[in-house]
């Protein structure tokens, strides 16, 4: 069972009811602090909050290989969580990057090639710090 929640709005992790049985809770998120979209945007303080109740909630955060091999062996023994980062924002690296690397998160960057070095987005580099961390 996979249940997705997708985060588009400075809504709290609180706010979402989750069961005692088991699974993966997907939780998606695109840019961090930016004020021109707030649809697909998240307040740092509202992601901060969200890292301490995942912290406190004893889910086991997931990373993409044991995501494929409960994926693939279809055995969900605990209930998890994964987090994943849409886009390749720059404000992804410049505000949430910094709290994923510290805190030892790990999470999938899903990366928008075609604008990869353009306004407002992540450059070759960048990508490649992080996937070197």
């Amino acid at each position: 069972m996979l249940l997705s929640i997708f985060i588009l709005s400075s809504k709290s992790l609180s706010d979402i009811k989750l069961q005692k049985d088991f699974g993966i809770l997907a939780l998606m998120y695109h840019r961090f602090n930016e004020q021109k979209y707030p649809s697909t945007n998240i307040k740092l303080d509202v992601f901060k909050k969200h890292v301490e109740e995942i912290t406190k909630s004893g889910l086991k955060i997931i990373n993409f290989d044991e995501f494929k091999n409960i994926m693939d062996q279809k055995s969900f023994s605990e209930k998890s969580i994964l987090l994943t980062i849409d886009d390749g924002f720059l404000s992804f690296y410049e505000n949430a990057w910094p709290i994923f690397k510290e805190n030892k998160i790990p999470f999938i960057l899903f990366v928008s090639t075609e604008a990869v070095g353009k306004t407002g987005y992540m450059t070759w580099n960048q990508i490649k710090e992080i996937e070197n961390e």
